[in-house]
């Protein structure tokens, strides 16, 4: 949760580094034990000068020579940490929405993360591929490949080449961790990491609230890599690793699913009745839309494992859409926070500003792509309609 402090920061990226590199020492040794920043912290923006937008990408690792695990061990340990996506950042929206278009994973990975992914031809996908969305692909190049920054720890180094060279004994444990896009982004970048044989000791890893980065075959090596845990806790309701951890009511972890057969816990058309019925017709409606995205890139998104806590719906069905996304942020936010028992500093840096509350709902996938659509009705109606005479929009959830 730390990588997130910033989110509801905004500022240019100069100074939400300051703000970072000043803050996060003294977060990070207020979780106890020994506990240190030992690269990053990196913010990176598409548009670094821009003050009106928070950062694009927030990512740092955090090392401790002794840590107590669940199952009792006493071990050295490395924390990957990854923020979600920033409110009103065009680069987290293009993240969030290049769901259309796919990148061959074991290709990218056989070039060592040297050059940015490429987007398969539709043409050439083959149904035993192995695929991600190239939004996250692209996010995950760069916090493979973005040098840590003057004034952070590890300066000059980038992510794959500062884990590549750490001295871990079989012991050592790299837990890569994350949250709504981050968790997203973490297991991706961890899987990319141990493929190329860039990842030192055992890799774990521990996320919530993310959305599926790629197909089945992505999944299953996913699974074949990092092999779930049972919980050591079961009464905790968190104690699970390799998992993506997420609340029954949570939006985000619905996508990006299509399939309602191959994914009944899982998937977009969950969505508009997930608060209750009757349904808001602009939510279905948003929902075509994102179907539509999902649909241009021809394949079939599948989540990751997940260990799903199950919460009741609200006593009131909601009936407008800012009364749906009030409660779809809660139970993105509130609930693991209230979950993990947790709460993120309130942060005051100079030279940055307060986002909005509306740019804190355009922060998140799906949320944000509600909130969009509901600022931009036109050009959803207009892509939505193209995108059904192109034939790409299948309304078949089987």
């Amino acid at each position: 949760m730390a990588s997130n402090v910033l989110y509801t920061l905004k500022g240019d990226q100069d100074a939400l580094l300051e703000c970072l590199q000043a803050k996060l020492p003294g977060i990070i040794s207020a979780v106890g034990g020994q506990w240190r920043v030992v690269w990053g912290p990196v913010i990176w923006k598409a548009r670094p000068d821009d003050a009106d937008t928070g950062p694009d990408n927030t990512w740092f690792i955090a090392h401790s020579p002794s840590v107590t695990f669940d199952d009792g061990s006493t071990r050295e340990a490395y924390v990957v940490a990854v923020a979600g996506t920033n409110a009103n950042s065009i680069y987290g929206w293009y993240e969030n929405l290049a769901v259309g278009r796919v990148v061959d994973f074991s290709a990218w990975v056989r070039g060592r993360f040297t050059q940015p992914p490429v987007p398969v031809n539709r043409g050439d996908i083959v149904p035993t591929g192995t695929y991600v969305a190239y939004g996250t692909a692209a996010a995950a190049h760069t916090l493979l490949t973005e040098p840590s920054p003057p004034g952070s720890a590890s300066e000059g180094l980038k992510l794959h080449e500062y884990l590549n060279n750490i001295l871990a004994s079989e012991s050592t444990r790299v837990v890569f961790t994350g949250h709504s896009l981050g968790g997203t982004l973490s297991p991706t970048i961890a899987l990319a990491l141990a493929e190329s044989g860039a990842l030192k000791g055992e890799g774990l890893v521990y996320t919530t609230g993310g959305s599926s980065p790629g197909n089945r075959s992505f999944v299953n090596l996913f699974t074949q890599t990092f092999p779930t845990s049972t919980s050591t806790y079961p009464e905790s309701g968190y104690a699970v690793w390799n998992r993506n951890i997420i609340n029954s009511r949570d939006i985000i972890p619905q996508a990006w699913s299509t399939k309602r057969i191959l994914s009944p816990a899982q998937n977009l058309n969950n969505i508009p009745s997930i608060y209750g019925i009757p349904t808001i017709p602009f939510i279905e409606f948003v929902m075509s839309w994102l179907k539509a995205n999902v649909n241009r890139s021809h394949i079939v998104y599948a989540p990751l494992p997940s260990h799903i806590l199950l919460t009741g719906k609200p006593e009131e069905t909601p009936k407008k859409v800012a009364e749906f996304l009030g409660v779809a942020l809660g139970n993105h936010n509130t609930f693991y926070n209230n979950v993990f028992d947790v709460q993120l500093p309130d942060l005051e840096c100079k030279e940055l500003k307060k986002k909005t509350e509306e740019e804190i709902l355009l922060e998140y996938p799906v949320i944000g792509d509600i909130e969009w659509g509901k600022e931009h009705p036109v050009e959803v109606e207009a892509a939505v309609t193209a995108l059904r005479a192109s034939g790409v929009l299948d309304d078949n959830e089987e």
